[in-house]
């Protein structure tokens, strides 16, 4: 096992982001939260003190974050919720910090941009 000179948070949605995912028009999804919340989004950012210090990270970056979390679901940003502010980010997603992140493999890991202004 390798340390990795980052923290890392789980993005998990909330029942708001459960509930807009229902509301868009032509939806045709049957999840309940906890399926919704089984397989989250882990954001690996720079090492930080404490745990505040990742929420303001996040909160820098969440546009494209959320950008990213909502067109895995639609790609179409028509679809997407009108409210794309950080208060609405954080309304639709509680993030849990880790402060070590281990990695089980040696060797580089490959990285491939999820989205270009998330770079």
């Amino acid at each position: 096992m390798y340390f990795v000179d980052r923290s890392a948070v789980v993005a998990k949605p909330t029942a708001a982001f459960l509930q807009w995912l229902n509301g868009v028009e032509d939806a045709d999804l049957d999840l309940t939260l906890a399926q919704l919340r089984s397989d989250c989004t882990v954001l690996l950012v720079p090492e930080c003190d404490t745990p505040e210090q990742v929420i303001a990270y996040i909160g820098e970056r969440y546009e494209a974050i959320f950008q990213a979390e909502l067109s895995a679901w639609y790609g179409d940003p028509k679809l997407w919720p009108q409210d794309m502010s950080l208060s609405a980010f954080w309304t639709f997603f509680e993030g849990d910090v880790h402060d070590m992140v281990l990695d089980m493999e040696a060797g580089d890991m490959q990285l491939a941009p999820v989205l270009d202004n998330m770079m």
